[in-house]
């Protein structure tokens, strides 16, 4: 079964790739057809900001909802990482909304210094812009190599462990020693144990195992939301300029964040579908498995989790050097002119 699923998923990944081109241009021509719907509500709005406004931000919230659906690099970091990590509900939602508000407040940030300081025009926008998508295609390869190289050391712990487990169950089957006296130096080897971390004052100057792995992760979550923030969203950055054009401003910067609020739904939607299926892949396995021996079960899915999460974190990073080259497709031809 789980070698269905790694060929299954190997294959959709090289139909991705196969794919992605027609995609982005297809997508490129649906984004400049919504730009110009953009561009006549916010025309409207100059004379009409009641109603139009109101208009404006309905639309750009089924922008963003639709957006999201389309080929994008946020919603695939999000699922590969929510799929081959442990990961809670809360924090998935969290990730998803604090990083799609994290690209439209790049996105308002970046055209608001360049048109308001620098006095930039259009082209000098998207030659910014894209600078930030190059940091952010970075980012997502180093994701994935932080994730590859999480999963090969947790690999080696595994394995260590498991040896030095079967070298003790040896030992204790062949030392015939006083049980007592085991008792009392295995009692003294804990309490010296317990308070290792202290040291006279009471204070705990080194750091637990489960902190630093807890410090891993929340790395791995600030990687997740520069990764995908720090690429402006391209929605946000035309109607931004857009808005700028015709003395309304203010209203694409609400129109940039009502986006976000679109994205967030849809990317918070897929992260639940996938961390359902994930739960379900495992409560199959699981009762798939458990016919041949509890412990084997469990080693068996041990090593489908460290398998998972080394193809999730290679998957991030051919997905980095894809975006890296694709990275100019990817702005509206408006911003390219």
């Amino acid at each position: 079964m789980l070698s269905v699923l790694m060929i299954a998923l190997l294959f959709g990944a090289y139909q991705l790739w196969l794919a992605w081109p027609s995609m982005v241009l297809k997508s490129i021509e649906w984004q400049r057809a919504v730009n110009n719907q953009l561009a006549d509500l916010l025309y409207d709005a100059k004379e009409n900001p009641l109603v139009s406004g109101g208009y404006l931000a309905g639309f750009s919230f089924l922008y963003g909802v639709l957006h999201a659906l389309g080929p994008g690099h946020g919603k695939v970091i999000v699922t590969t990482y929510l799929a081959t990590q442990p990961t809670k509900v809360k924090t998935s939602l969290m990730l998803t909304i604090i990083s799609a508000v994290c690209q439209a407040l790049v996105a308002i940030t970046l055209v608001s210094v360049l048109l308001w300081g620098f006095n930039a025009s259009m082209r000098e926008v998207s030659s910014q812009a894209v600078k930030f998508m190059t940091m952010s295609s970075v980012l997502v390869s180093v994701l994935g190599v932080m994730i590859c190289w999480r999963a090969l050391k947790r690999f080696r712990k595994s394995v260590a462990k498991k040896q030095a487990s079967g070298c003790s169950h040896h030992h204790d089957h062949h030392d015939h020693h006083d049980h007592h006296d085991h008792h009392d130096r295995h009692h003294h080897h804990h309490h010296h144990h317990d308070h290792g971390t202290e040291c006279g004052c009471g204070h705990r100057h080194i750091a637990s195992p489960e902190e630093v792995d807890n410090a891993k992760t929340l790395r791995e979550y600030v990687g997740v939301i520069m990764s995908i923030g720090l690429r402006p969203c391209t929605g946000a950055i035309m109607v931004l300029l857009f808005a700028n054009m015709v003395g309304l401003y203010w209203m694409g910067v609400v129109s940039a964040l009502v986006m976000s609020l679109g994205t967030a739904l849809t990317t918070s939607a897929l992260a639940l579908l996938t961390l359902s299926g994930k739960r379900i892949v495992h409560r199959y396995l699981q009762q798939s498995s458990g016919q041949s021996g509890e412990s084997r079960a469990n080693a068996g899915l041990l090593w489908a989790g460290y398998s998972l999460q080394l193809l999730g974190g290679v998957i991030l990073i051919l997905l980095g050097f894809l975006l890296a080259s694709t990275q100019s497709t990817g702005l509206s031809p408006v911003l390219l002119g």
